[in-house]
Order: structure tokens, then C-alpha cells, then sequence
């Protein structure tokens, strides 16, 4: 490695701050104009930059605890439950206790900072001490040194590495383009019958919808079942284990980060997941839900319900109910179990009312869904394509490994 590297220790690199929450008994705390983020924030989060979390504090919130305004690219690192999470901060935030935050001294770059961190996700979990849960407490992670090269090299290393998570993340921004595209054709089909309203409405407890139509439960258009209970492994032995947590925000599944899981052959084809297929998620997060879209080995777990319908035109449009408002008020009202633990079981996931539409209206659906269906899932497999390519280069740029500009020209082949 070249000699202009050097080895510091983060407290070298950077102003280690920790974050705080106001007390959640004064509702007054919050509510405010000052972005606050936890931990669960980043959980799922597939961005090098944030602005906000769920939540938001006031200034009375910020000086009645130990939370502290960060600036515009502080390198935001959670410590508890769990370590390793990282994200840059767009613009002002606070944080609570999950977080040691870093504020850069001159010379270091937030983006270089941030993929040596998401690189180092082992090495700072087992730097982490506690029996409940493993914590990385301030002075250890001050204590934790890595090799540095001067600026225009970080910046350099980061923009290669940026390159690819910039078109990542147009093709996430796509993607979200696409879902809400899909939704509101959807809508336009089956909530408002735009394309049907010319054949004569009748009224129904359900609402005005097309004559010839009918209205049943959503139970008589798929059957149910609950998933396989097994240890998730990210060794690549068997199929693929698909849980609620593999499941993005966006309601995507990127099946290359979805472990493994060893499973009896003579089990293996009662859960293993077909084209059409559609995952709820039962438990952790009720209500959740995704297609499946292109042929994978992959069974489901058990906190998921699988509904399989007797067709593709079927499986897209129980989807698409899935994702309407009309559902999402259902479920909210019917989710059983704790505050902090909802739930719902498979029959409720499929008690409740909707409209059927007829057979050839669903096929049709199916038709003008299915390349909008197709570009989503392209733009995922490329993104994962590039994440993979990123994921190699990362270690070898920063050690040294590989030339910046070899993996410039990598990247340029790539992209």
C-alpha cells in the first residue's frame, strides 16, 4: 500500500457525539421541526443520505435531553440494537442513544467515511460489549483505528463506489415511480371502474360498482398457508429463506441478500415459492406484502402467509387489493395481538369484502400491468447486479488492492 496512507484512530478522524430521546410522557417533545432519528430508521434504509426519520422533536425536546443538532454530513453510525447501521445526514438532524455520530475534522470525506464504516460492520459488532444486546460504546469506537489516504484519494474512492450507488438508486427512485404507477391504475380499474362506467353502475353494501360484477371475500379467490420454521444461514446451502424482514420498504425482494436455509427434501415443494405467488406477512410487520415475479429457489417462513390464486391475472389484482387503501383500513382494524406486538392470523388476512371483477377484465389488467411488472423487476436485478460489484471493489479500493483507476474502468463497463 502507499505510503501516503495512514493509520488513525476514529477520534483522530472525527467528533464522536451520541444522541438522545426527549421524554416520550411530554407529547410536547415532539412534533416539531427538527428531524430525530432511531435506529429503526435506517433498518431497511437503501440510501447513502437521510434526511428524516419517523419522527420529528422540537426545540424543547432537543434541550430537555442529551440529543445533539448534527450538521449537514455528519457520518450518523448506530451502536445498539444493532451496530453497524450507517447513513449521511442531508441536512441538520438529531438522534437518539442508538447512535455515535461523526462529525469530520478537515480532510476526511463523509462518503469516503461512510463505506469504510459499512465495510467494517463485523469488526465494529465485535467491538460491541453487553449481554442484552451488543452495545459499541464512544470511547471504544474513538479507540478504532483504519488506514486513511489524503483527501483527493478519499474522493476519489468514493466517487467510484458513488457511481454505482447513484444508479442503484435511480433505479430505486424508478421502481417507486413504477409501484405507484401500477397503484394507480389499479385504482382507476377496480376503485374507480374508469374503464367500465360506460356499461352501467349498480349499488351494492360495498359501494357503486359495474353491473355483472360481484362482491364475495377475498378467502374465495386464494387459498392460505403458513410458512416453514427454520434457522435463516447465509452460508448458500438449499433454498433461499424469504422472511418478513427481506422484504423492503418498498415492497421489493432483493434475493441476494435473502439467506439460506436447509429443509427436508420431501418438505421443500409444500413451501417453495412459485411465480404468482403473494407473501403476508402475519407477524413483525402485519399486512406487509409482496409478489413473487420471477422463478427463484427460495421456501418462505413462518412468520409469512402465502395466498396462491388460480392465475397470474388473479395473483396481480388480490395484489393490487393488497395495496389499497380499502385494505389497509381492514387490516389496521382487524390486526389482533399486543400494542407493541401486532398480528393477524391467516383467516383474517382473507376475511374481508371486495369486489370480483370478471375474468376477461382481470386478463386484460394483467396485460397492461405486466411490462410496467417487468421494468420493476429488471431495475431490481440490476441494482443487485451493482451492489454485487460494489461489494467486491469496496475492500480492494480501501486497501489498496486495486487502482482507483482500474476500478474506474470497471465501473464505466458496468454501468
Amino acid at each position: 500500500m502507499s505510503g501516503e496512507w495512514r493509520e488513525l484512530p476514529i477520534g483522530d478522524v472525527a467528533t464522536v457525539i451520541g444522541g438522545g430521546t426527549p421524554s416520550t410522557k411530554d407529547g410536547s417533545n415532539f412534533n416539531g421541526s427538527i428531524p430525530w432519528l432511531t435506529p429503526k430508521d435506517l433498518s431497511g434504509y437503501p440510501y447513502r443520505y437521510i434526511s428524516h426519520g419517523e419522527r420529528n422533536i422540537n426545540e424543547k425536546g432537543l434541550m430537555s435531553s442529551s440529543a445533539r443538532l448534527l450538521p449537514e454530513g455528519a457520518v450518523l453510525l448506530t451502536t445498539r440494537a444493532p451496530v453497524g447501521y450507517v447513513a449521511i445526514a442531508s441536512n441538520s438532524v438529531t438522534t437518539n442513544q442508538g447512535f455515535k455520530s461523526l462529525v469530520l475534522q478537515e480532510g476526511f470525506h463523509p462518503e469516503f467515511i461512510y463505506y469504510l464504516l459499512k465495510s467494517k460492520t463485523d469488526l465494529l459488532k465485535a467491538h460491541a460489549s453487553g449481554t442484552t444486546f451488543g452495545e459499541l460504546s464512544g470511547t471504544t469506537l474513538k479507540g478504532l483505528r483504519f488506514m486513511f489516504p489524503p483527501l483527493p484519494k478519499q474522493c476519489a474512492i468514493a466517487a467510484v463506489l458513488s457511481s454505482l450507488d447513484d444508479k442503484i438508486e435511480l433505479n430505486r427512485q424508478m421502481n417507486q415511480t413504477l409501484e405507484v404507477m401500477a397503484q394507480a391504475i389499479f385504482k382507476s380499474w377496480f376503485v374507480d371502474f374508469e374503464p367500465f362506467r360506460d356499461k352501467g353502475m349498480e349499488e351494492l353494501p360495498l359501494g357503486e360498482i359495474p353491473k355483472g360484477w360481484n362482491t364475495d371475500k377475498l378467502s374465495k379467490l386464494c387459498s392460505t398457508q403458513y410458512g416453514y420454521t427454520a434457522s435463516a444461514n447465509d452460508e448458500p446451502v438449499g433454498p433461499h429463506l424469504l422472511r418478513v424482514t427481506d422484504i423492503n420498504k418498498q415492497n421489493w425482494i432483493e434475493w441476494t441478500s435473502v439467506p439460506y436455509c436447509q429443509i427436508e427434501e420431501q418438505d421443500k415443494p409444500k413451501y417453495t415459492l412459485d411465480v404468482g405467488d403473494i407473501v403476508v406477512a402475519r407477524m413483525a410487520d402485519p399486512g406487509k406484502s409482496a409478489i413473487i415475479e420471477q422463478p427463484i429457489d427460495a421456501v418462505f417462513a413462518s412468520y409469512l402467509v402465502r395466498l396462491k390464486t388460480e392465475s397470474l391475472a388473479y395473483a396481480y389484482y388480490v395484489y393490487g387489493f393488497l395495496k389499497s387503501r380499502a385494505y389497509a383500513e381492514y387490516s389496521e382494524g382487524a390486526m389482533g395481538g399486543s400494542s407493541v406486538q401486532k398480528s393477524m392470523n391467516a383467516k383474517v388476512i382473507v376475511d374481508t369484502d371486495l369486489v370480483i371483477p370478471p375474468r376477461k377484465a382481470l386478463e386484460a389488467f394483467l396485460d397492461y400491468i405486466l411490462p410496467l411488472r417487468g421494468r420493476l423487476v429488471a431495475n431490481v436485478e440490476q441494482a443487485a447486479n451493482l451492489a454485487a460489484i460494489r461489494d467486491t471493489l469496496l475492500p480492494k479500493l480501501l486497501s489498496g488492492e486495486i487502482r482507483i483507476k482500474d476500478a474506474e474502468k470497471f465501473v464505466e463497463r458496468a454501468v
